[in-house]
This record gives structure tokens, sequence and C-alpha cells, in this order.
């Protein structure tokens, strides 16, 4: 095995995963976890230490490390991946100026309504194909210029979660083609930067690193980052891409017309398309992926499995006991309650804004619903209410998929979630969509080691393997009755947010106005805080 290992890790919303590849027999030889915290100093915030991120990067390097008894040398390339939509700002030394903003941070409404009138909707979508929406890049840097001038006067470069853990890696300030597409100046038909429109949105052009293709050796591990993680000096290191990207690659997404889609704190659906195919939807958002030459056509969601945990924390105090005295997972014994109700939820209806919606309405001011609650209402309904509102927030864009051209019969799913077989029924049955599972236990870090295989020369390319890698164990078949019945409700599911989204304007008014800015944080047994 000398010389044929790679290794990938996988910045997530609330936790880092990594893994060792061996390319000579491909396997996964080790592979490590990590949790790293996500703050809400004040409704509509989300924030989170990119040095958080670094510690619980070098932990899981580290730990894959321990379990590997050859040297450390025999890894000859790493690439990281990591959430996206993060706005992260460092100085000349590469430290950072402040919390980094992620994807699910929506303080920024007013700029974005400043973008629309001073730049305007359309040259937004003409130069980066995508809304606006604050949970882009660019609006929480004007956010910052606003509210936190002197961040932004100190600022040298904004760099992904991905980017600021590569830096440390290697020194070297760098984005790849991925992270850009969140950026607006990305131009997404030639791949670079357009900073006259950086200019025309009032920021500096220096403060965008330069792009890379994914597997670009991008610099090489330095001493200072050999001695936090193990790696061998002057192990390569490639520019990587979005986790959503990694995760697609690892669960063997690599062709047009495939689609993915991967649950975890937030969920995405990801439509794989050639890169120059036009799709006049900006509801769902375009962005590189980690294959040059393809787009992922993907629409994030937000409070997805964040809804369950949710519950878990507040909620689930007997379960997390039981759980913890027989060595189970708490989480099957929340789902398993669900099994006692009927499809339908007896009519309970759920909407997963626990702070916003992201795609496919794209709303700062939604918030979490319950409707149809009635005297036989018991926490078994709720807790399947909370599945089949996510898998309906799913349906929802499966739907403006299909309508704007990015057709698919079936979808490669990834992700915690995933693994419970009475999700992936809901889901399947919601959305009348064929699930293919591959037997891949964590795609996205699995994506990026091969993405570092592929620029360490190992592949190929970073399709050649993937066969071999994620072939598929399980199909789950669409129930054509329940998919009937379950579309009947969901028109009432689309119906109530449409009644509902003057309130909760309304409402988001009043709780700026009157609620604690630091909400009491009160938690359950099930809490990880």
């Amino acid at each position: 095995m000398p010389g044929q290992l790679s290794l990938g890790v996988d910045i997530g919303t609330t936790n880092v995963k990594a893994c060792v590849l061996d390319t000579s027999r491909g396997r996964v030889l080790a592979s490590a976890a990590a949790e790293h915290p996500l703050h809400h100093p004040h409704p509509g915030w989300a924030e989170q230490d990119p040095e958080a991120y670094w510690t619980a990067v070098t932990h899981c390097i580290a730990g894959c490390l321990e379990q590997y008894p050859g040297p450390a040398s025999d890894v000859v390339g790493v690439s990281i991946s990591g959430l996206v939509g993060v706005t992260l700002p460092v100085d000349r030394t590469g430290r950072p100026l402040r919390q980094a903003m992620i994807w699910m941070d929506s303080r920024s409404e007013a700029q974005c309504r400043s973008i629309r009138e001073r730049v305007g909707e359309r040259r937004i979508q003409e130069v980066n194909g995508n809304r606006v929406a604050p949970w882009f890049i660019e609006p929480k840097a004007l956010w910052l210029r606003e509210h936190e001038p002197d961040v932004l006067e100190r600022t040298h470069k904004l760099l992904s979660p991905a980017g600021f853990c590569t830096m440390r890696l290697t020194g070297e300030y760098a984005v790849n083609h991925g992270d850009a597409g969140l950026f607006y100046p990305y131009d997404h038909r030639q791949g670079r930067w357009d900073h006259a429109l950086t200019e025309a949105l009032g920021l500096p052009p220096a403060i965008y690193p330069d792009i890379h293709s994914s597997d670009t050796v991008i610099g090489t591990v330095t001493a200072e980052a050999a001695r936090e993680t193990g790696l061998a000096e002057g192990t390569a290191v490639v520019a990587g891409g979005t986790d959503i990207g990694a995760a697609a690659l690892g669960a063997g997404a690599t062709e047009a017309g495939q689609a993915y889609y991967s649950m975890g704190t937030g969920s995405n659906l990801g439509v794989l398309i050639p890169r120059g195919q036009p799709l006049e939807e900006y509801r769902i958002l375009k962005w590189p992926h980690v294959l040059d030459g393809m787009t992922l056509f993907d629409a994030p969601m937000a409070f997805t499995g964040a809804s369950l945990k949710w519950f878990r924390d507040k909620f689930a105090d007997p379960e997390s006991v039981l759980a913890e005295r027989m060595g189970r997972n708490v989480f099957d014994l929340v789902t398993a309650q669900a099994e006692q109700v009927s499809p339908g939820a007896d009519g309970l209806l759920y909407l997963p804004y626990l702070g916003n919606s992201l795609a496919p309405r794209w709303d700062g001011n939604a918030s979490g619903v319950f409707f149809g609650v009635q005297p036989f209402t018991s926490r078994a309904h709720v807790i399947r209410a909370l599945i089949e509102g996510v898998a309906f927030d799913l349906h929802s864009n499966v739907r403006i998929a299909d309508e704007a051209g990015a057709d698919f019969s079936e979808m490669v799913l990834n992700g915690g979630p995933t693994k419970s077989a009475l999700w992936n029924r809901i889901t399947a049955n919601v959305t009348g969509r064929r699930l293919l599972i591959p037997d891949v236990d964590e795609a996205a870090p699995l994506g990026d080691a091969v993405v570092a295989a592929s620029g360490a020369g190992l592949y190929r390319d970073m399709t050649e393997p993937m066969k071999h890698l994620a072939p598929i164990r399980h199909v789950v078949e669409p129930d054509p009755e329940l998919h009937e019945m379950y579309g009947e409700f969901f028109d009432l599911w689309e119906r109530l947010y449409r009644d509902l989204e003057d309130s909760m304007a309304r409402h988001h008014a009043l709780v700026a106005r009157h609620s604690d800015p630091a909400p009491s944080q009160i938690s359950g047994a099930g809490s990880d805080h």
C-alpha cells in the first residue's frame, strides 16, 4: 500500500468526517468523525467558530492515521470538502476575524433588498446563475460592511470552510469551483470572477481567492500542519469541493440526469446536468460539481434532519435515557414510534421551517408550524409528521426540477437519516421516486478521497473507481396508492404555507421586537449542548 492511499475530509454543518482510501484494493481502511458546535446568538443568526472546523479536521485526520498501521507518508493526497454559503473572513495571517456566518443565517435580508435595488436580481442571475438570498456570501459580507466595518476593512480573503482548512494545511489561499459558485461574482459560464460585478456590489476584488478545479494540487502539507495532523510534510493537497459535490461523487452520481439526495442537519437534492445546459429556474440553485463540465442543479433545504434533532433535544428525555442504558441509537427509538401511526399522520402536517426556509421558498420569515392537532394527537403523530413534512419539502423541489427540465425517476441516497428504513419509505412514497441506496457508509469523505486520489495521479479521473466503490445494495420502490394519498395532503401542505406567509412575516417582526435577543436555551436529556 505504500504510495496508494488518499485521505478525504468533509466538513458538515455539525460534524466533520474523514476516511483513508486504499486505491490499490478499492476499500476504506480507516474513518473518523468529530462534532463541532453551531451557535444561534440571536433569532435568525447561525454562526460557527472557524477554529472549531480546524480542530475537528485535525482530530479526524489524526484519528484516521492512528488506525492505519503504516507510515503517514503512504497517504499521497488530501482533499477537503465543506458546507457552502459560508462567509468566513480572514486577515493576512489567515486568522479568522469573526465567527463564520453559515448558510442558514438569515440576518442579511435588508442587504438582499439593497442588492436587488442597486445591482438588480437579473444581473446576478446572468452572471452567477442564481437568485438573491441570504444563503449566499455577498449579502452577509454587505451586512459586515454595515454593522462590522472594521472586520471587512481588515479582511484579506473570504474563504469557505474547506478553503480555510486547506489554507491551514498548505498556507495557500484558494477556492474550488464549487465553493466559488456561491459567490455572486463567479461567472458560471466562464468559471472565473467577474469583478465588474464585485465592484457593483461595493466589495474589493482582492478579497476573492484564486479559483481551482477540485483535483488540482494547490499546495503541500506544511511542517506546522504536519505536527498538528500527523500527515507527512509535503503531502499533496488538492482544492477539494463542496460537501454536496463530494457526497454525490462518493454515492456514485457521476452522469448527467442522475439525482442525489443527501440528508444531514439540512438536506440537498442535486441533479447532475451538463455545464452548458440552460435552466431558467432560480428557486433551485446551480453550482459546479467536483466533476469538470458538470453542474449540480441543487435544492438546499434547512432544518430537515435538524427537525428530528430538535425533537430529540427538547422532548425525547425518556428515549435518550433508555438509549444510553440499552446502548442504542436514540433516533432509532424515536422514529420507531412513528411506525405506530398510519401514513398521513392522521392529518397532522408539519412545515419544517425552524428559523427560515431555503429552496424553493427562500423565505427568511418562515417558521415551523404544526397544523391539524386533535385530541388524539400523540408524540408518535408528531414524530411521523416531522418526517413527512421534510419529505413534502423535498417533493416541492422535485416537482420544480421536473418542470425546469431536469427530470429524473430515481435518487441516490446518503446521509444519517437515510439509514432509517421508515424515513426512506416515506421519502419514496411522498416523491413517487425510486430510491437507490449505495453500499457506502459516508459518501462525502469517500468522494473527497477519490478527488484527492485523482489529483495525486492514482486514478485517471474521478469517475473511474465509482462503480466498484459505490455499488447499489438496496432499492426502495414507491407505493403508487400511498403516493396518491400523500399527493392530496401535499396540496394542502402547500396551501397551508401560502395562507400563513403574511402571518409568518408579521410574527417574525414581532419576535424581532419583543423576544429576548438571546432566547433561553432549555435543553432536555437528549441535547448534546
